[in-house]
């Protein structure tokens, strides 16, 4: 199987688009973050945003490679369901984790904790798993051929599938946009550049690596330079 843009069907890759710029658009304009539910659905819409554009190679050869007829526009929907489901229930997590930290954490300690999140996502880029699953959303293809289910609830089960290898790619990237990042724009938009040049660039494995030294680093200064994370919170606290 191979994908070539005058084969995709242009109801598919606009829809695509759509949802990307509608989630981008979404966060840019600040969504209300004010309850669970409500963080919730800020999380799902960022992992839109950030995740659909990486993924996209994958979604439209999906959807090429389940043209049987009016069925397969459903079955695409059901496939990219299970993939943001699987985002979602981590949404849940780091929600319920976020609560519990701040209310267990002393404040002082978080240049610790941000230094160690750093640290463990950064050696993560070098791990045996990072590019087993980091292969499997390069190659499209062969994760379609390997993982393949017929069907509209095989499509949901070949998402959610998707999603836990796309999980197991980036979730030290999450954790960094959490814990460092805060889930402000500019780092959403950073980890989400990231994310698209790890899947999508040639031997892109070189440059995960070159991320992790980076996260690493990061540990160091932060251990160094506490204040470069105390400040934010000083300023958050202020406004």
């Amino acid at each position: 199987m191979s994908l070539s843009l005058r084969s995709v069907p242009i109801i598919t890759a606009a829809g695509l688009g759509l949802i990307t710029l509608a989630a981008w658009a979404a966060l840019i304009a600040g969504m209300p973050m004010s309850d669970p539910p409500t963080l919730l659905v800020a999380w799902i819409v960022m992992m839109a945003a950030m995740m659909v554009p990486s993924s996209a190679p994958m979604f439209l050869l999906f959807r090429l490679s389940a043209s049987d007829g009016p069925r397969s526009e459903l079955r695409t929907l059901a496939f990219g369901a299970g993939y943001l489901l699987v985002w979602a229930a981590v949404g849940a997590v780091v929600l319920v984790a976020q609560r519990a930290l701040n209310a267990a954490l002393n404040p002082e300690l978080r240049p610790v904790g941000v230094a160690a999140v750093l640290l463990a996502a950064g050696a993560y880029q070098f791990t045996p798993l990072k590019a087993t699953c980091l292969r499997a959303c390069q190659t499209p293809a062969d994760f379609l051929v390997r993982h393949w289910r017929s069907g509209t609830l095989g499509a949901l089960r070949l998402g959610l599938d998707h999603g836990l290898y796309c999980l197991g790619c980036c979730w030290a990237l999450m954790a960094v946009l959490v814990a460092a990042g805060g889930m402000g724009l500019a780092w959403v938009a950073l980890i989400a550049l990231i994310v698209l040049v790890e899947k999508l660039a040639p031997r892109a494995i070189w440059f995960s690596r070159a991320v992790g030294v980076a996260f690493v680093l990061g540990a160091v200064l932060v251990l160094l330079r506490p204040e470069l994370v105390m400040m934010p919170m000083a300023m958050y606290a202020e406004g």
